[in-house]
């Protein structure tokens, strides 16, 4: 029997397991996408909660979920299962109950008043967030554990990411798909109902293919942390870890609110002599904005290599971004100027989704690096950091965002029954759905600055963590 190929000559993990862990990926984010880019838009759009009160119910649902997030990371670091694994029997485990619930935040049961909705959906995001934590850091844990090779590990990552942003992508249809059911007659609270069981609930069935993947890492006695008290020690003194998390909550400062606000209630444009509505054209924004970053994902290997690593990419790339979407804003977006501006946002994507990539394969490095310091390894809490600046950074959006509504003056009842925006709503929202985003990838930046981890050092790890485990047993010797 012919064996099948591996991902990366001389690699341990076979492509149709690699392909099988990457779509299943895909399918979390379509459920994830969802929730990130249209929950808080349904909650002041169909519950008619005001921006400020959902911001801080949002806020404080992923605050919270981030503090426990590296309990969670410590639980799975700690825990194995009896076949040996640690991360796998999550995977399998977790999707059918998220999905669930995404299906009933995204039902409007008809509460009156703002306070029993913000007690419903803070308890039941609190659900999501919990659940979600152990599958999301299960699943990108799993990387440093199916292979000891750098060069696939990235691959991995890279094969993840891109199926993840076509996840995304997927679910960027979702604004023309509620224009078109809008304008049939369809309410958007049935719409957004639709959309939770299509792309929640069924994105979610899909992520199961991600249990496919194996655990080739053994944890053993030696490398297993002792406390969570040590895991957070651990943390702590993994420098290039706190760097890049202390970039990502640099990065929740940006001034701005969803892009749907912008689109729906701002942008009139013609394609091809036809008028289309707002909604459409950030389809089409999100849609060939994608294209292009798949440039960037499918390159990202060779970038690293010519600019000195994955941290140099994530600077090269957020300058980029700063750049392109400065450039955006002073071409503006009137009498169809936003067509002349999707060039350079598309410019600026094109790096855009390598963070993602050059991210994850930074902090596998990085904990090759503690057990080659420490002799442990710790990749759950590791990744659950990784979650955890992500819920921080996205906390500070949503607050900001909520409170940026109320100040915009933004009363989604009121527009509901045929009011106009505010005249603050105009003057402000271009500057920030555009230059909102390049402030907190600006200052981004400024911790990468301070991560110094050679491609040679990384080498001589790899080599020797290598060594190391060939004498022990834990993989076969080549």
């Amino acid at each position: 029997m012919k064996e099948e190929k591996t991902i990366v000559p001389g690699g341990r993990v076979p492509k149709s397991e690699a392909w099988k862990y990457a779509f299943g990926i895909f399918g979390q984010n379509l459920s994830c996408a969802l929730m990130m880019n249209w929950f808080f838009i349904f909650c002041t759009d169909v519950l008619y909660i005001e921006g400020k009160t959902i911001g801080i119910v949002l806020g404080i649902a992923r605050i919270w979920d981030a503090v426990n997030d590296p309990v969670m990371g410590t639980f799975i670091d700690r825990h194995t299962f009896k076949n040996g694994n640690k991360f796998r029997p999550f995977l399998r485990l977790t999707p059918i109950v998220i999905g669930i619930i995404v299906v009933l935040l995204f039902t409007n049961w008809g509460f009156q008043g703002d306070l029993p909705k913000a007690i419903y959906v803070l308890l039941f995001y609190l659900a999501y967030d919990m659940i979600f934590t152990i599958q999301d850091v299960s699943m990108w844990s799993m990387t440093s554990v199916m292979t000891d090779i750098p060069a696939e590990r990235e691959k991995l990552s890279q094969i993840g990411r891109i199926l993840a942003a076509i996840g995304f992508a997927v679910v960027g249809v979702f604004p023309t798909i509620m224009d078109v059911l809008k304008g049939n007659g369809m309410s958007v609270s049935a719409i957004y109902f639709g959309g939770a069981v299509v792309f929640g609930l069924g994105g979610m069935l899909i992520s199961m293919l991600s249990y496919s993947a194996q655990e080739r890492i053994t944890v053993t006695e030696e490398t297993k942390t002792e406390s969570f008290g040590e895991n957070l020690k651990m943390l702590f003194g993994n420098k290039i870890v706190m760097l890049v998390l202390l970039g990502n909550i640099f990065n929740g400062l940006s001034l701005t609110v969803p892009a749907a606000y912008f689109f729906e209630h701002t942008v009139h444009a013609t394609l091809f002599g036809n008028e289309i509505g707002g909604l459409t054209v950030m389809t089409i924004f999100t849609g060939v904005a994608y294209l292009f970053s798949g440039i960037g994902m499918l390159i990202v290997t060779k970038i690293s290599k010519l600019v000195g690593g994955m941290r140099n990419v994530l600077i090269w790339a957020n300058a980029v971004t700063v750049i392109c979407r400065l450039i955006a804003f002073f071409i503006g977006y009137e009498n169809n100027r936003i067509w002349i501006a999707l060039i350079f946002f598309c410019i600026g994507s094109i790096p855009g989704q390598m963070f993602g990539i050059a991210r994850t394969a930074l902090w596998g490095d990085s904990i090759d690096y503690m057990e080659y310091k420490t002799g442990k390894r710790a990749e759950a809490i590791t990744f659950a950091a990784q979650t955890f600046c992500d819920k921080i950074s996205t906390a500070l959006n949503t607050v900001i965002a909520g409170f940026l509504l109320t100040w915009l003056e933004y009363d989604a009842e009121a527009i509901a029954a045929g009011a106009a925006v505010s005249d603050k709503f105009n003057q402000w929202i271009w500057p920030l759905f555009m230059i909102g985003p390049a402030i907190g990838a600006a200052l981004y930046i400024i911790p990468l600055l301070f991560i110094h981890y050679t491609p040679e050092m990384k080498e001589q790890v790899t080599r020797e963590l290598r060594e190391r485990r060939e004498k022990s047993g834990e993989i076969a010797a080549e």
